[in-house]
């Protein structure tokens, strides 16, 4: 008995890795997501990228009643039109800062921007449109690529080492899943969001941070996935996680007498800062029409030009 169940599972095993697709390799689909990504006509894209930042101070700096915690988040859905040099985002973006026994202090602003040819039309939460010009011809503007996200993506995956996960569906769309490896460019753009964070902290150039590389890279957690379609290798969807604890110190700041920046005799200790950062791109209706047309209201708004920007400025 116990060898015909032997056979029979020898069988079932056989009948399905005769089944087994056999897909394409990591190598083989970067250059073909490449290739795909050259020649694109419209997209759209759904980004959204949260930020927590927890400040823990005090004695018991793991007690809750510690913790000041900032949060950011940014939404935007947008739509390219590649040919018809065309592009429309609207953008959501809302931050939150709780101190310790306090409710939380809550904002949020919005903003929706249409790019057609060489004009920018802006409209913030006041309503008001604002149209800038640039007097680049349109076709270096919009040539290479520049505004082509998806071709910009493929790129970056061509040049990192890719991990095949398995496969999922996407949308519609079978896609296959690929875990991008930490490299050393992943490091240095890890310290430049830690530093960017600790600035923001010391508020400098009131204050000059400094952060220990080490006890970064130790504390950090990296992880970045692409989905790319079975059919033609486009990259559908990017996500990615940036994790990582910190201890930044105040080296240095602004003498307010000179005017001049200083470094201190003694480091001060701004505590322990830990920061998650998660964003997310999903890339939808590739090679489809795409509506996108100017409000009536921003197109009647005053061209302005770099000339007259550089003339208020003076």
């Amino acid at each position: 008995m116990k060898r015909l169940l032997f056979i029979l599972a020898l069988v079932v095993v056989v009948a399905f890795s005769g089944c087994t697709e056999q897909g394409k390799s990591p190598d083989e689909l970067k250059a073909l997501a490449v290739e795909s990504s050259d020649n694109l006509s419209s997209y759209r894209l759904s980004s959204s990228v949260d930020q927590t930042i927890e400040l823990k101070g005090g004695e018991n700096a793991s007690d809750a009643a510690n913790i000041t915690t900032i949060s950011e988040s940014l939404s935007t859905e947008s739509a390219v039109d590649l040919v018809g040099f065309k592009a429309w985002v609207q953008g959501l973006r809302e931050n939150s800062l709780e101190l310790p026994g306090q409710p939380a202090n809550v904002s949020s602003s919005q903003a929706i921007v249409y790019q057609i040819g060489n004009s920018t039309y802006l409209q913030e939460d006041n309503g008001k449109w604002t149209h800038l010009v640039d007097p680049t011809p349109v076709e270096e503007i919009w040539g290479g690529g520049q505004n082509n996200q998806i071709k910009a993506l493929a790129a970056r995956i061509n040049d990192s080492q890719l991990e095949m996960v398995g496969s999922e569906k996407v949308g519609d769309l079978d896609s296959y899943k690929l875990k991008v490896i930490t490299g050393e460019s992943d490091y240095a753009n890890l310290y430049n969001s830690a530093f960017s964070v600790a600035v923001r902290l010391v508020q400098y150039p009131v204050f000059i941070p400094s952060i220990n590389r080490t006890e970064l890279n130790e504390s950090s957690q990296i992880e970045k996935y692409v989905w790319l379609a079975k059919d033609n290798g486009l990259p559908v969807k990017y996500q990615s996680l940036i994790d990582f604890s910190m201890t930044p110190v105040i080296v240095g700041g602004l003498d307010p007498s000179s005017g001049q920046m200083i470094m201190f005799n003694e480091s001060l200790s701004l505590g322990e800062v830990s920061v998650r950062i998660e964003s997310t791109d999903l890339y939808t209706d590739i090679n489809k029409p795409v509506s996108i047309v100017l409000p009536e209201d921003a197109s009647k708004a005053e061209a302005i030009y770099p000339s007259a920007l550089q003339a208020a400025s003076v």
